[in-house]
């Protein structure tokens, strides 16, 4: 585990009534290791559980980590902890930062649209184009009328003369957001850079994709992967063979491949369960899965798999251990 730090909670304020923004400073050290926007962290809570955070703190001050953590109505215990337990002083251990949802390098204009709690990766983003004075606008959506991050955006909007932000508060029905309207403004494939819940992010893409977007310029990236339960014949077994030992594993449609895996002594990392994270990602080069990943594209897809939520789907799956 030698990409774990020990950090310490040095601040806490709500940024609104359920979001919680949390400063993390190191014990060991003076700074932090260097990340690009978009990145986030694994947070490691005392009960065991790990969950990822977007890290907002600006990209020049390494003094610290920064997250914003929403108070999920039906937490499985980490929002929760946050908001309820965790206090100024606790000792907490982090990964290092690891990024799926990182900034283009070109200096076209970049399009960052957020939905909710989706904001915080997208606040990394905005701050560092100020950085650049790159030409980029934001469009966030919110059901708060106390707009979470508020100064922050008017902070970094201020610094970048080429930026421009719109905010849209209620709900789908009452905020004003139209996203066809957002794009017709725009050069097709802009770079675009939308997160938020499953059904937002599907919303801009759909719609993106209606209007000759190609996906190698929609960037997403979700909190909550929504898939639903497969239908599975669990009585039908199948079998996991592993590449660099020949050896065969039994296994049922319905089992949990990583949990399989790790029960036959192969060490799987696992951190978000659902797909979301990339810990887990392995690769195989034989055999038929259901994919039920929110991170991976088609072209992953042929090749790699994530084995806390994927399904095997033919009779032998060959995975590359």
């Amino acid at each position: 585990m030698n990409n774990i730090i020990d950090v310490r909670v040095q601040q806490m304020r709500y940024e609104s009534e359920n979001i919680l923004s949390i400063q993390l400073a190191p014990i060991h050290t003076k700074l932090l290791p260097h990340f690009n926007s978009g990145a986030h962290i694994d947070f490691h809570f005392p009960h065991g559980k790990v969950r990822q955070y977007s890290l907002i703190s600006p990209l020049q001050d390494r003094r610290y980590y920064e997250i914003g953590v929403l108070k999920e109505p039906k937490s499985l215990g980490g929002s929760r902890y946050i908001h309820e337990q965790l206090r100024v002083g606790d000792l907490i251990q982090i990964s290092q930062p690891r990024n799926l949802f990182e900034l283009d390098d070109t200096e076209q204009k970049v399009l960052l649209i957020a939905g909710g709690i989706g904001i915080t990766p997208i606040l990394s983003m905005w701050s560092s184009l100020a950085i650049d004075q790159r030409k980029c606008d934001l469009h966030y959506c919110t059901r708060q009328t106390n707009i979470p991050f508020i100064d922050r955006i008017d902070t970094f909007q201020i610094l970048n003369r080429d930026s421009r932000y719109t905010t849209y508060v209620g709900n789908k029905q009452t905020n004003n957001f139209d996203i066809k309207k957002v794009l017709q403004q725009e050069k097709v494939n802009t770079h675009l850079y939308v997160c938020g819940s499953a059904h937002f992010i599907q919303y801009v893409e759909a719609q993106a994709l209606a209007m000759q977007w190609t996906k190698e310029f929609i960037h997403k990236e979700c909190f909550k992967n929504p898939m639903s339960e497969l239908l599975l014949a669990s009585h039908h077994e199948h079998s996991l063979e592993i590449a660099s030992t020949g050896q065969k594993i039994p296994i049922l449609q319905t089992d949990n491949i990583a949990e399989v895996l790790n029960k036959a002594g192969y060490v799987v990392p696992m951190s978000c369960e659902q797909g979301i994270c990339g810990t887990c990602t392995l690769r195989y080069t034989g055999g038929e899965l259901h994919h039920q990943d929110m991170i991976l594209n088609d072209t992953d897809h042929l090749t790699m798999f994530t084995p806390c939520c994927s399904k095997i789907k033919s009779q032998h799956l060959i995975i590359d251990l």
